[in-house]
């Protein structure tokens, strides 16, 4: 399995960025323009850690499937 470390960092690093900018914002219009920014960016977050566990979700769901009709199990159940 290959992971690739370099999207996680780069993107926490940024949404750092992000953070730090809304903190030191000066009025509450701009403040609330940083704090979208970040809701924004913790949404795409979220969905791709939930992308990342439906991919491994359903191969393990297929790989028990799949052992399940080879070993003939299957026909017990139906």
């Amino acid at each position: 399995m290959r992971t690739n470390h370099s999207i996680p960092s780069s993107f926490q690093t940024t949404v750092e960025r992000l953070a730090e900018r809304a903190a030191s914002a000066a009025n509450a219009t701009e403040r609330s323009q940083w704090l979208r920014w970040l809701l924004a960016a913790g949404a795409v977050f979220l969905l791709w850690k939930a992308w990342r566990g439906f991919k491994s979700l359903f191969w393990t769901v297929f790989g028990l499937g799949m052992a399940l009709y080879w070993s003939g199990g299957w026909r017990g159940w139906f």
